[in-house]
């Protein structure tokens, strides 16, 4: 990885590298998906550039992870958004309610902006969220040492992760709330489902949406579900 550290594309410079290696040893960083070539080099990146284990993991592995977490949070799952392993869960969670612990976590976060704790309601230590595409290598490293930096305070954590993972993303022109009701209509929901689900009325919905449409440039529910593909990188979860 030293080309990595020359290279002026990626913000990464070379006192900057010495400076980030080691800042993440004793923490564990999960890549969530099959194992392909991508996948493995975004794995040994951030492993010789933070000192952190890393890992390519199955989707099915993560729920052992999430019963068994530590009280400090010391694990990142980085799952890609575009997986179909993943929409699915996002979309039975949506439609149904139940599901497994990692969806139960992913549709709060879509419903409410927050990781709460499925059992007692109460927000989790971690935290889930929403990484969009970083402006470079240095912005994504930089961005995961902050989050597990911040984590140790559980009422800022959902807080402070959101902030940083928004101050290394491209710009999206998109309110929290009207990002929330665009993630849940790319989910197969109707204006009364998501209004049923966010406490709001079906016409707050279809302003919210018909705004969106505007601000990002697109015509219809398909094109907005295009724009949201191609602009959501990964979802983050913190345990």
């Amino acid at each position: 990885m030293g080309h990595l550290a020359e290279a002026n594309d990626s913000g990464i410079t070379t006192e900057w590298a010495c400076e980030m290696k080691k800042r993440l040893i004793g923490k564990t960083i999960h890549v969530v998906g099959p194992r392909r070539l991508e996948n493995d080099l975004l794995v040994s990146f951030i492993g010789k550039e933070t000192g952190a284990d890393c890992f390519v993991t199955d989707f099915d592995r993560i729920e052992g992870y999430i019963f068994d977490a530590a009280q400090e949070p010391t694990r990142l799952f980085l799952i890609d958004y575009r997986e179909p392993r993943l929409r699915e869960i996002l979309k039975q969670g949506s439609l149904n309610g139940n599901g497994s612990p990692l969806g139960r976590r992913l549709i709060s976060l879509f419903n409410s902006g927050k990781s709460r704790d499925a059992a007692n309601g109460k927000l989790s230590v971690g935290a889930c969220g929403i990484l969009y595409g970083c402006d470079s290598a240095a912005a994504l490293l930089n961005w995961m040492c902050r989050l597990f930096n911040s984590a140790h305070i559980p009422d800022n954590a959902v807080a402070e992760s959101m902030e940083t993972a928004s101050e290394t993303a491209t710009a999206c022109p998109l309110t929290g709330r009207e990002l929330q009701l665009l993630m849940l209509m790319t989910e197969g929901l109707r204006n009364r489902e998501i209004a049923s689900r966010t406490g709001i009325s079906s016409h707050t919905v279809r302003t919210h949406l018909y705004n969106s449409f505007g601000k990002i440039g697109v015509r219809n529910r398909l094109e907005a579900s295009a724009w949201i593909e191609g602009h959501i990188s990964m979802l983050y979860l913190l345990i």
